[in-house]
């Protein structure tokens, strides 16, 4: 049978969602994740594929390797490890941001698909004449698990006020980077496509554009330090004495040196990380190789095309071969 990438099962036809299925296949969760998971089977499905969809993006894969996406999955699903993921650094920020923003186009798509009993859409009349609008998302806030919930509260693996402050603003960039790419689709009903009826709903944004917009984010992120005020409030403020933009994208710690092994961080290097020769931005083989140079090599490789997605939990694929030419650091 097809393989299962989310719940780990052969499953021929659209499973039936509760916590039995979902909840008993990570054993890793968190006491309050396999709590969440009990109460919300179906959003916990589409919330852990939202975090791999996040950590595997191209963005994604462009500023971590491999090994430190591996742990940083196993941080946000699942207790904390021997290893937790790294503190302060830009990337940490982007990472936390981009996993929280996979969540919520997951959950947020698997919503205006009908797949979610906790929301629902609007069938009111609105606006133009004969045009049915359904909503996105309809949840009461008091229902709904949030992207902190899903991945932890960033205090139980990072420590300190700062980290607490940064990564609380990298949700709400996340959040942002989905919601302000929303986009309305409609489809028209009538004879001969006369659009007497019109339906129109909310889609959420292709997940590459999100990632395009945090990579952005990421690029000009803003290094911070905390302020304590006679009131016990903490300010972040930037190097130079200013408040950052509450759109900035923050960190408080200068990134170590990726070039080289770091195993404190797992992180093996950028030897052997392929790069774009034509690219103008991290992953151009200037910098990422860090000026070692690169080598051009014709590959083939095998991936999964043709892919049919099967709510909620697996995909079935073809598997294609594609040879190629790439670089590849020295």
């Amino acid at each position: 049978g097809p393989s299962n990438n989310i719940l780990r099962l052969n499953i021929q036809r659209e499973p039936v969602i509760d916590p039995n299925t979902v909840c008993k296949t990570y054993p890793e969760l968190s006491g309050q994740q396999y709590h969440l998971c009990r109460k919300f089977p179906d959003v916990t499905a589409s919330a852990i594929q939202g975090v791999q969809v996040g950590l595997t993006t191209r963005s994604f894969a462009i500023i971590w390797p491999n090994d430190i996406m591996k742990t940083l999955t196993s941080t946000y699903v699942g207790k904390v490890k021997k290893k937790p993921m790294p503190t302060g650094y830009k990337e940490t920020a982007f990472a936390y941001a981009i996993s929280a923003a996979g969540v919520t186009h997951q959950v947020s798509k698997a919503c205006s698909m009908g797949k979610l009993k906790s929301c629902g859409c609007d069938m009111q009349l609105h606006g133009r004449k004969g045009t049915w609008h359904q909503l996105m998302l309809d949840v009461k806030p008091t229902q709904q698990p949030t992207s902190t919930q899903v991945l932890g509260d960033p205090g139980n693996y990072l420590s300190g006020t700062s980290n607490s402050l940064s990564l609380s603003l990298s949700l709400s960039h996340s959040l942002s980077a989905v919601i302000r790419n929303v986009r309305e689709q409609c489809k028209c009903h009538g004879m001969s496509g006369s659009c007497e009826l019109e339906t129109c709903w909310k889609a959420a944004p292709n997940f590459r554009k999100v990632g395009q917009v945090l990579r952005r984010k990421y690029e000009a992120a803003s290094q911070v330090q905390v302020a304590y005020t006679n009131s016990a409030d903490s300010r972040l403020y930037k190097h130079n004495g200013r408040r950052p933009h509450k759109m900035d994208l923050l960190f408080y710690e200068s990134s170590p040196n990726f070039c080289d092994r770091n195993s404190h961080l797992d992180s093996p290097g950028t030897t052997g990380r392929y790069c774009n020769k034509s690219s103008d931005g991290i992953d151009n083989c200037e910098t990422l190789c860090c000026g070692r140079g690169y080598n051009t090599l014709k590959v083939k490789r095998s991936e999964r095309c043709n892919c049919k997605f099967y709510w909620c939990c697996y995909v079935e694929c073809q598997t294609c071969t594609i040879t190629e030419w790439v670089t590849v650091c020295k």
